[in-house]
């Protein structure tokens, strides 16, 4: 597939996709006034922002291991 760190940048390009989706169903729900439905999707709006960080996290590690001098 490729390097750890292209992999791991992959992974957080798709974490982007899935948070814009999720965010497109909030405003949708706030638009509609289904606040039952608002409400809901804010534990997947919570946990986004959670993956979107861990994954952020491990492509700077790798960054930074790969120009580290061994």
């Amino acid at each position: 597939m490729g390097s750890p760190i292209e992999v791991f940048e992959a992974a957080y390009e798709h974490e982007n996709f899935i948070s814009k989706s999720i965010y497109e169903l909030a405003v949708l729900a706030e638009e509609e006034k289904d606040y039952p439905t608002r409400a809901f999707l804010e534990w997947f709006i919570n946990e986004q922002v959670e993956e979107e960080a861990s994954v952020k996290k491990i492509v700077n590690k790798l960054k930074f291991a790969k120009d580290s001098p061994r």
